[in-house]
């Protein structure tokens, strides 16, 4: 019998998922590390290093990639200084960073700096130090690059040559829907020895993501493919999925359960009110790719048919089913968030889109009709998915081929010796 052999598709490199570890995160996370759920990048928060500390260890163990954010948003905002520890940290002003306090060797020691901090945690990326972009001629761009630049000199020097660079790109709606804008922008970072952009646009994300933003929102990053280096959107929420899935973005970011869109308005003016602690714990309802308060959330499911529709039935998520989604609410929405970007990294570009609207999308939209009939809280949720599968079935139909960020995960999966 003559076999024949034949060609297999090679696969694509997955797309990016990173996970902001909270000042509380650390405990669960290593706890599911250690059990073997897959977790695939982190942000670390450098005020936190030490008591996260065995957290870093063992995800560099496991192969996990860590990212440190310098925070230099914070350190160089009135209102961003004042959020948690940002002062403590070895590179902070006495003040506020400004243009002028770091350039030259001022910012050559930043670096320095920086780059003890990735080495003393053994983290495998790290955010350049940039700042809020006001305008395209904004003197923060000039500096930005510079320091770019000293980051990647200080951590060659080190002997990281390896450790890739991700840029924040951090602006306004106003300036990224700009052609010129991104233009001038693009002309900049096509210098810089970067390896991703991570777009941290204000104000953007799930609950700001109405049909103008977001087609405004998906023709800026198909623009910025000109430049070459994956785009990650920053605290979009689940409306990043759908933007990987239509090649927007080759990764998304998120917080814990928390932190699903940008929004500086706190960090670039002192906040009126400060304090009041955290709000209730939200659940994550993986069916329509949305945010519950807890409360809320159980009185849903205890309705006729709420259950069946959008309790979390995988056991390998949540054993004991409905009363595990609640009271393990941050390991169900990290099982489930992975899974969502495993699941569009599995399947062929061209057809991301088209299998993102009929898998998703179409029976999210249609669930969240009887949802919100049961609890009030999940109209906006229901419009929202309206809203998207309108814009987003339009674009499919108006941009059947289109560019394609290329994958944020493709130099991540590497396990230590």
């Amino acid at each position: 019998m003559v076999r024949t052999l034949r060609t297999l598709r090679p696969v694509s490199d997955p797309l990016g998922s990173y996970l902001r570890v909270g000042r509380l995160d650390h405990t669960f996370l290593a706890q599911m590390l250690v059990d073997g759920k897959a977790v695939s990048g982190l942000v670390a928060d450098p005020a936190q290093a030490e008591q996260h500390r065995e957290l870093w260890v063992e995800a560099h163990h496991q192969g996990v990639e860590t990212v440190l954010d310098p925070r230099s948003l914070e350190l160089s905002t009135p209102g961003g200084i004042l959020r948690g520890g940002a002062v403590d940290l070895a590179w902070a002003p006495e003040g506020l960073h400004t243009p002028d306090s770091l350039y030259g060797r001022a910012g050559e020691d930043l670096c320095d700096q920086l780059v003890d901090a990735v080495v003393s945690a053994s983290h495998t990326a790290v955010l350049a130090p940039t700042h809020y972009l006001a305008s395209a001629t904004d003197p923060w761009l000039d500096v930005d690059a510079d320091l770019t630049h000293a980051l990647r000199s200080s951590l060659n020097g080190a002997g990281l040559r390896e450790v890739p660079i991700y840029y924040p790109l951090i602006t306004k709606t106003e300036n990224f829907y700009d052609p010129h804008w991104r233009d001038a922008i693009i002309a900049s970072l096509s210098r810089l020895p970067i390896d991703a952009v991570w777009l941290r646009i204000h104000p953007f994300g799930t609950a700001r993501s109405g049909p103008l933003a977001l087609k405004r929102y998906l023709e800026a990053c198909r623009d910025l493919h000109r430049l070459g280096p994956p785009l990650v959107g920053e605290h979009t929420g689940a409306v990043g999925v759908g933007l990987m899935a239509f090649g927007a973005l080759g990764g998304v970011e998120s917080g814990i359960t928390v932190i699903d869109h940008t929004d500086l308005a706190d960090w670039l003016r002192v906040p009126k009110k400060r304090g009041g602690g955290g709000g209730e714990a939200r659940v994550y309802l993986h069916n329509l790719g949305a945010f519950l308060d807890r409360s809320k959330a159980d009185a849903l499911l205890s309705r006729p048919g709420m259950k069946s529709a959008h309790a979390c039935l995988d056991t390998s998520c949540c054993p004991r089913g409905w009363k595990d989604t609640q009271m393990r609410y941050r390991e169900h929405f990290v099982t489930q968030r992975e899974r969502e970007v495993r699941a569009l990294s599995s399947i062929p570009e061209p057809l991301r889109a088209g299998h993102y609207l009929e898998s998703f999308l179409r029976p999210a939209s249609d669930k969240a009709v009887r949802a919100s009939e049961a609890e009030p809280a999940l109209m906006p949720v229901r419009k929202r998915l309206d809203s998207w599968r309108g814009t987003l079935g339009n674009d499919l139909v108006s941009n059947p081929t289109h560019s394609f960020s290329p994958p944020a995960a493709g130099k991540r999966h590497r396990k230590s010796a």
